[in-house]
């Protein structure tokens, strides 16, 4: 006896099963199980983008945009300032057809110049709130609410927020119940939050309360359950901090600051499925920044779970290690994805985060284009299934576009990897699939006692970062012993 595989049966005998093919299947492939019962190929699609489409009338874009799914109009809503037209707030409407999106004239809120102007709709209402700050007269930030038909807004009456206090330049808004929103803000007494009510068009702006005694920026928010949020704020002087709060009819507590110092720590951003179409888990968030202290450009992610005014930082994961600057961060196609939209160099980027737990995994990154960077917003779009990017485009005028963008796709889940092909099948023809307990003999190159994952693009390879699966151990440089261990 020379090998460990002389000892088992050719194929792994009983453990081999003949299954009719759904597709042609390569030998020595790993292959799934459909819910026809039959055997498929392992199909992969990389990200893709669509085709862009600009604002009407030349509109730009700067500042701090927003982005926002219109559930009842099965589109998005996008908020921005325009730097030709004097830094005016506008809104627009961006709908895709298949991969092709178009934005709708712009529409005016406020003829005052601002630095951002962000947006989130609320579905019990059937409303969109805009909360934007004007530059100068006062530093002032406003609220103001909009009923959409098509692509027409109709704009409700504009209030003041913060109790008139000079805001900072930079705020976030996010739903966090039926008719309820909260909105932040980096300058308002350190840095505040406030719970804004809606009755239709009328908003009611109720008492503000400082959740860090820190100026920030930029400030973020988003809600991962009913009358819960999560704030992330970053400082020039070098250091980023979370603080999570909660809401009782429209009085805020906010919990004890969770603080990280050390070197520079901005941008950053952060995300939570809830109020996107996801059912994420409750109180989780995926978030990426620059760590204080990191390497320049160095951007981290990691999942934050809250528990009343409780946070708890998970592990973080490297995303990005050259210039990363203009960065945001919406959801994606799954309960457990987001997707991180930035700009690195003349170039912007989104790259697909995945979470287990609270492991933050990076995939693919897709190069959106030259010059599609700086004032981005990123929303899943659920009409279209995409999510749509809105930027300015440098190397054309810097006017307003946006894009939808497919992320990459499997059809290999967590529980449907049947085993591997013994050898080639055609389609709709019947073949021998070597299952759990059966050896397969058909592989090349293989190294002798290392464990051997099947990936998302069908390969097999010793990679076994997930979404990886692990599907035996090498015995001879030609064949896997298939056997359900952990390694």
């Amino acid at each position: 006896m020379s090998n460990l595989s002389e000892l088992i049966p050719a194929g792994g005998g009983q453990n081999n099963t003949d299954f009719v093919a759904s597709g042609a299947i390569t030998s020595g492939k790993p292959v799934i199980l459909n819910s026809a019962g039959k055997a498929a190929p392992i199909v992969a699609a990389a990200g893709a983008l669509g085709t862009e489409g600009e604002a009407p009338g030349g509109a730009k874009t700067s500042g701090v945009p927003g982005a926002c799914y219109h559930s009842s109009e099965g589109t998005v809503v996008v908020s921005f300032n325009d730097p030709a037209n004097s830094n005016y707030p506008y809104c627009a409407v961006a709908t895709t057809s298949g991969t092709t999106v178009s934005l709708s004239t712009p529409l005016v809120l406020k003829s005052t110049a601002c630095s951002y102007n962000v947006c989130a709709y609320d579905s019990a209402q059937n409303r969109v709130v805009f909360h934007y700050k004007l530059n100068g007269a006062g530093n002032y930030a406003y609220l103001r609410a909009a009923s959409l038909s098509g692509t027409t807004f109709t704009l409700g009456t504009e209030i003041n927020a913060w109790s008139g206090a000079s805001a900072g330049s930079t705020g976030d808004i996010c739903k966090i119940a039926d008719a309820k929103m909260v909105i932040v803000n980096g300058g308002v007494s350190g840095s505040s939050a406030q719970v804004v009510s809606i009755s239709g068009s009328t908003l009611t702006a109720n008492t503000a309360v400082s959740m860090s005694g820190n100026a920030s920026y930029p400030a973020r928010v988003a809600s991962g359950k009913v009358d819960e949020f999560l704030c992330q704020f970053a400082y020039i002087s070098s250091r980023i901090e979370f603080v999570a709060g909660t809401v009782s009819s429209t009085t805020i507590t906010g919990g004890t600051v969770t603080e990280l110092t050390g070197g520079s720590s901005y941008p950053n951003d952060l995300a939570s499925g809830y109020w996107n179409g996801q059912t994420s888990p409750e109180s989780t968030y995926i978030l990426a920044y620059h760590p204080p202290g990191g390497a320049s450009g160095s951007q981290v992610a990691r999942v934050i779970t809250v528990s009343g005014t409780t946070l708890t930082l998970g592990a973080t994961t490297a995303i990005q290690d050259s210039a990363t600057n203009f960065t945001c961060m919406g959801w994606g196609n799954s309960a457990t994805q987001a997707l991180y939209f930035f700009r690195d160099g003349a170039n912007g980027y989104v790259t697909e985060l995945t979470y287990s737990g609270t492991t933050v995994t990076k995939g693919a990154t897709t190069d959106v284009g030259a010059g599609r960077y700086a004032s981005n917003a990123i929303v899943w779009d659920q009409t279209s299934n995409k999510a749509l990017l809105f930027y300015y485009q440098a190397s054309n005028n810097d006017y307003a576009t946006a894009n939808c963008f497919t992320p990459s796709s499997t059809n290999l889940t967590s529980t449907n990897l049947l085993g591997i092909a013994s050898g080639a099948i055609l389609d709709t023809a019947t073949g021998t699939i070597n299952t759990w307990g059966s050896r397969n003999e058909v592989q090349t190159s293989l190294t002798i006692g290392s464990d051997y994952y099947v990936q998302s693009d069908g390969t097999i390879t010793t990679a076994s970062a997930s979404p990886a699966q692990l599907i035996g151990e090498a015995i001879t440089a030609t064949q896997i012993n298939i056997k359900d261990y952990t390694g």
